[in-house]
């Protein structure tokens, strides 16, 4: 009889963690972010700024917010959005980028981005740069994104090339 007592609360503790871990699984899945076609525009040698681009797609329930970026080698790393406010071009930096629930963000030229400022070296065409994306609720995503000529990147061969983990 106390085998069967002890077996029954074996399977009633497995149950409930099989349902914690479910209940926490869905809530680590509502923050997840997916990334596309992520890449990092070739600045020239010397230049004190470059910046990163992407699709981020949020396939949950919940909106999700893009609060930071790391990578090494930069001194300085910012979420920035490009405006033209009374025929003036500007950089206004961004403390998130928010994608929303079901939705999706574009990091382009003229419009969000990732500020890579400082870099300690120069970028080499076609090297990849990983990039460690932060989100709202502290999770970490990491991206690698090839270093492409805007050009090609905007549409021409060798565009959309890279992958996240």
């Amino acid at each position: 009889m106390i085998k069967t007592t002890t077996v029954a609360k074996t399977s009633s503790f497995k149950a409930l963690l099989l349902a914690a871990s479910l209940l926490l699984g869905g809530l680590a899945q509502a923050a997840e972010l997916e990334v596309d076609s992520p890449w990092v525009a070739l600045a020239p040698p010397g230049a004190q700024a470059t910046a990163a681009f992407m699709e981020l797609h949020n396939p949950g329930d919940e909106p999700v917010d893009l609060v930071g970026v790391h990578a090494e080698g930069f001194q300085a790393i910012e979420l920035h959005r490009s405006i033209n406010e009374d025929g003036m071009h500007r950089m206004i930096e961004q403390e998130r980028i928010t994608v929303p629930a079901g939705g999706s963000v574009s990091l382009a030229p003229g419009g969000y981005h990732v500020m890579l400022i400082g870099p300690e070296r120069t970028l080499e065409e076609g090297e990849l740069l990983s990039l460690e994306l932060r989100l709202n609720g502290g999770e970490m995503l990491t991206i690698e994104a090839p270093v492409t000529r805007r050009e090609q990147a905007m549409g021409g061969a060798g565009g959309g090339a890279g992958h996240h983990h």
